[in-house]
């Protein structure tokens, strides 16, 4: 295996580490593992992840993972240790986070090792390419409510949950002096997916509406005759309500529809038991993760204004099928480990976002896909609804795009507020940075906004032009001075044109209020 060293940061990168130790001024030389750079100098400064020298050509600043240090004055190899635990979401636990890591230790010129606990959870050992200890790394799986207990009992450092922290937890949390979790950088949005309905494959039906999924699994419907299938008992599986899928089954399904899972439900112990037993059960249905889709059927939702909607990875990286979800990674606020602060920063990077993809889950890289793959959205468009909208109004909009393609990003806003939620900050940081290194040269990018239909249309419109602004302003803000010199940028807002989700119901109208990004040739955009 070939390993690049990247050993040398620019001077003045923000120091991650929290054990800044100042040192006596005294030669040390660091040495890469491969052998192929050595560097000599004085020693100025170690935080715990970056040594600081004066070299002979100036000041350098060194990752202290990529090399190792020979001299008296290199710090304690205990100071270059780190350990760690992860806890929460057995799915995220298992499925996810050893991939993660091991692409983190590829990143780090390290090595990993996997063995099981006896509790149950994963360790995994981190070594340099000399085999000397980074890290050790405890993956429990307790389920997302645990994690967040342990992260408030100090028994972890970091927590994964499938579902949005509670208020109460968060009040908790906020009281033990942890920070508030649920703000920008203690939340941080690991991956995406979704919550499936699932039949075996040779189910009949294709299509169910939310209210019907809620029904079924309240035990009010019974047979799939109901259902536009055959004349046969339907038979439940699920999650238990104190899982991540579970609870976020409940909060998305059941709660609106305010009716409560059946004792009926066979529960079991993950997603990919849930698909696995309803596959081969010519009359189940089931509730289970996209990334856990396997052998299983999943149905579109169809909402209660005839829209409908497929489990995509698209659908899902836009949060336009109804049963997305969020899969986040919380910190407190307080001093990582070095080595822990290093891999919450790897989350965001392109080869994490591979891995992510690779293993079932939704990553959250951009992604386009042309007008002909967007025939949904202009059906929907024409559906009998509430919205204020004219015929040569939506001909408008339908002429503006039909040179364009669609991106997967697309920006919200915290219920209720103005402020871009958190997964919208990340992603216009995301989007400055592509557009500052020239990914977007030779196109225009248009921002569209649209709302729901709640209140008049002409104001609708006003707030849908706004809110694009807002996102364009943002952009600006978050790119390097200059470097969006010459980059079209429009900000273009059409209301309550083209509905995503049924305004009928509170979840419709979320996915309504949205600020899309699609792109041009600017060729094209001139004839």
């Amino acid at each position: 295996m070939v390993r690049t060293s990247r050993i040398v940061t620019a001077l003045g990168t923000a120091a991650i580490g929290l054990l800044s130790t100042q040192v006596h001024a005294q030669s040390v030389t660091l040495e890469s593992f491969d052998g192929t750079i050595s560097l000599r100098g004085e020693l100025l400064d170690f935080d715990g992840e970056q040594y600081r020298i004066r070299s002979a050509i100036g000041e350098m600043i060194i990752d202290a993972f990529q090399v190792k240090c020979v001299g008296d004055a290199c710090p304690a190899p205990e100071l270059l240790q780190a350990e760690f635990t992860i806890s929460g979401s057995s799915t995220l636990a298992t499925s996810l986070m050893p991939a993660l890591l091991e692409g983190f230790s590829f990143a780090l010129d390290a090595d990993v090792t996997m063995a099981p606990g006896d509790d149950g959870s994963t360790k995994l050992s981190l070594t340099d390419l000399e085999g000397k200890q980074l890290a050790d790394v405890v993956l429990a799986k307790g389920g997302s409510s645990s994690g967040l207990r342990d992260l408030l009992n100090g028994d972890a450092s970091l927590a994964l949950t499938t579902r949005p922290a509670r208020q109460a937890e968060i009040a908790a949390l906020t009281s033990a002096g942890l920070g508030n979790i649920s703000a920008p950088g203690q939340e941080n949005i690991v991956a995406l997916d979704g919550l499936l309905v699932v039949t075996s494959p040779g189910n009949p039906v294709r299509a169910i509406t939310e209210t019907d999924i809620a029904r079924v699994f309240s035990g009010v419907v019974t047979n799939w005759s109901e259902l536009g299938g055959p004349d046969a008992q339907i038979n439940l599986y699920g999650r238990a309500s104190d899982t991540g899928t579970g609870s976020v089954f409940s909060q998305l399904v059941m709660r609106p529809a305010q009716l409560s899972l059946t004792s009926n439900i066979r529960q079991l112990e993950s997603d990919a038991d849930v698909s696995d037993a309803v596959a081969s059960d010519p009359f189940g249905i089931g509730f289970t993760s996209f990334s856990n889709e396997r052998n299983a059927k999943s149905l579109a939702i169809r909402g209660v204004c005839g829209i409908q909607t497929p489990a995509t990875s698209f659908t899902i990286k836009t949060e336009e099928y109804p049963l997305t979800r969020r899969l986040y990674m919380y910190r407190p606020a307080k001093p990582l480990p070095p080595l822990a602060d290093r891999f919450v920063e790897y989350l965001g990077t392109e080869d994490a976002q591979n891995i992510i993809a690779d293993t079932g889950f939704v990553d959250q890289a951009v992604s386009d896909v042309s007008i002909n793959e967007q025939g949904l959205r202009f059906v929907s468009a024409v559906l009998p609804s509430d919205a204020e909208v004219t015929l040569p109004q939506l001909q408008s909009m339908m002429q503006e795009l039909v040179t364009a393609d669609r991106s997967s990003i697309t920006f919200r806003f915290e219920q209720g507020s103005a402020r871009l939620d958190s997964r919208a900050e990340g992603d216009v940081r995301r989007l400055a940075d592509l557009m500052s290194r020239g990914e977007f040269d030779g196109k225009e990018l248009l921002l569209i906004g649209f709302t729901d239909s709640v209140g008049r249309g002409d104001l609708n419109a006003n707030l849908s032009i706004a809110r694009a602004e807002q996102v364009r302003q943002a952009l600006i803000t978050a790119a390097p001075p200059g470097s969006l010199q010459g980059q079209l940028i429009n900000a273009i807002g059409y209301g309550e044109m083209s509905p995503l989700g049924c305004n009928e119901t509170l979840n419709g109208r979320r996915i309504n209020r949205r600020v899309e990004l699609w792109t041009r040739d600017i060729i094209q955009s001139s004839q």
